[in-house]
């Protein structure tokens, strides 16, 4: 050190210490770090799921406590995207459609979004948090690492698994209203597979139906009808059980296909005639 240079110089490394606080509200106006900031605004998520963040902290050279989110709380922020029903905020994922639902309070429905909306959300929330917190927060990771589109992605993806809505959550009389391309759907209406069953198969001893043209024909009646359409894996499980009810007849695995190799499908039904699949959007 060059005389009369009073400039403090330290050769020791910075001794970071890491730990998983217990998830706790404040219920107050501000918060002294992140974990507080979400844990206040998700108190229930929190409780079930741990606090939102690894914290870590060391302590700087003018003697203050410096703070770090340092790990991100997967399971945590999985959550938060489900949002707070009593406050009118809720988000599902229907995986017999694979397709995210949002509650609109404005038109008392859920209605359909995206999982770049639900990303968009996660790194808001992210921002925000970083705008409150004080100077003895390193807000880096909060502003960058966090909010990369590969550790969203893997949020929501989990969210999946945690905002998991049953099949009967818009089915029966106890479902949820949605809309879907401006259409009301009623809960209390057969599910669109079993309509599309009624309406399109008939019994036929002599025929057979394989379960990738009964699918392609389902996903032409959806779209046409402004319906969300299920997977192909979800569809066979679906329609399987569907058919069974209706014809008393079981999903088998030799049934022709049109390249003339055996395949799933069923037989002794068959679809209505042409002009009738026409109106109701089939061909």
């Amino acid at each position: 050190m060059a005389k009369g240079d009073k400039t403090k110089k330290f050769t020791c490394e910075t001794l970071v210490c890491y730990r998983m606080p217990r998830a706790s509200s404040r219920s107050s106006d501000s918060a002294s770090d992140p974990n507080e900031w979400f844990s206040d605004r998700f108190p229930e998520q929190a409780a079930q799921y741990g606090a939102p963040f690894m914290e870590g902290s060391y302590i700087d050279a003018d003697g203050l406590r410096r703070i770090i989110p340092a790990y991100l709380n997967e399971d945590f922020f999985a959550a938060i995207i489900g949002g707070q029903k009593e406050l009118g905020h809720q988000v599902v994922y229907y995986p017999s459609e694979n397709q995210w639902y949002f509650f609109d309070y404005k038109v008392d429905a859920f209605c359909a979004t995206t999982e770049a909306k639900l990303k968009l959300l996660l790194s808001n929330f992210l921002v925000r948090c970083s705008q409150e917190m004080s100077g003895l927060v390193d807000m880096t990771n909060l502003m960058v690492k966090f909010r990369q589109d590969d550790v969203l992605q893997k949020i929501v993806t989990k969210a999946k698994a945690v905002l998991e809505a049953d099949r009967l959550f818009f089915e029966g009389n106890t479902g949820h209203k949605r809309i879907i391309d401006g259409k009301l759907i009623d809960p209390a209406d057969p599910p669109v597979h079993e309509q599309f069953i009624k309406y399109a198969i008939v019994p036929e001893p002599k025929g057979a139906i394989t379960v990738r043209d009964c699918y392609h024909k389902y996903y032409r009646y959806c779209r046409e009808n402004k319906m969300s359409a299920p997977t192909r894996t979800e569809f066979q499980m679906l329609v399987s059980d569907a058919i069974r009810a209706a014809f008393n007849i079981g999903l088998r695995h030799d049934v022709p296909g049109s390249n003339g190799k055996q395949t799933n499908g069923w037989v002794g039904i068959t679809y209505r005639r042409d002009t009738e699949l026409t109106t109701m959007g089939c061909n």
